[in-house]
């Protein structure tokens, strides 16, 4: 790895998202962890993580914004480049927000949440960030199952549907700057929005858990992909989503 590469995380403080902050710590990036608000799980993650061993070998900085918001997007940016940060080499879209409803019951203000949170504000992120990007920088999107098989209530499985499309044109549109685009299709991840979704979705779990196949993704392995994708060891995977759900969409 580049020695003091940067990488900025969004929704970095629970989930997938605290597992690659603690993953590429380890591989010596700097980062840069974005999260929505103080109070809460993600706040409490982040100040025990700045507190940690692993924090201390790499440079930390924390930027609150509601990726929901493009002016709060591009507060966050102005406020990073105020603090020193010129350069940011690798962005993980990772942060969501999504209403839990059958499409049929989605409001004016779900499709606004909806749209916003998941294709608009990662869209403002990137246009944002990849001015600071130089050639060789990488961004990663975060999918997730929804973009492959109906789930029900589940409407953000059409805004990853949306995003995984993104990351194609975003490789087209950024390639001349030798900028890498890639994502990551998660399948059902071990975090703990799991016995959320073993209530909204009991007869698939049930399925599984009866099963031989092992199908609950850990957020540690998502982290690892994540880590190949802004590595030039993934150099060849241009415009592409891997598809990481421990094979559980192989049978019905």
């Amino acid at each position: 790895m580049k020695q003091q590469q940067t990488v900025l995380i969004t929704g970095a403080g629970r989930g997938i998202g605290f597992a690659m902050a603690q993953t590429f710590a380890k591989e010596g990036y700097d980062l840069i962890l974005n999260y929505r608000k103080a109070q809460g799980k993600s706040g409490a993650n982040l100040k025990r993580f700045m507190e940690s061993d692993l924090a201390q070998g790499v440079n930390v900085t924390l930027a609150q914004a509601d990726m929901s918001e493009t002016k709060e997007i591009e507060n966050m940016v102005k406020t990073l480049k105020k603090e020193g940060i010129e350069r940011i080499d690798h962005l993980v879209l990772n942060a969501a927000q999504a209403p839990f409803k059958n499409i049929t019951e989605m409001t004016r203000s779900d499709w606004k949440l909806l749209l916003s949170s998941n294709l608009i504000g990662n869209v403002a992120c990137v246009t944002e960030v990849a001015s600071m990007m130089t050639a060789g920088g990488t961004i990663c999107a975060i999918s997730s199952l929804g973009s492959r098989v109906v789930l029900p209530k589940y409407p953000l499985g059409i805004m990853k549907s949306a995003l995984e499309n993104l990351v194609g044109y975003l490789d087209v549109e950024l390639y001349e700057r030798n900028i890498r685009v890639n994502g990551i299709c998660a399948g059902v991840v071990n975090t703990d929005m799991a016995p959320f979704l073993k209530e909204l979705w009991p007869e698939m779990f049930e399925r599984y858990e009866n099963s031989s196949r092992r199908w609950l993704v850990e957020p540690e392995e998502v982290a690892n992909i994540a880590s190949f994708l802004i590595s030039d060891r993934s150099s060849a995977l241009r415009g592409t989503t891997l598809l990481a759900d421990l094979g559980m969409t192989l049978t019905p």
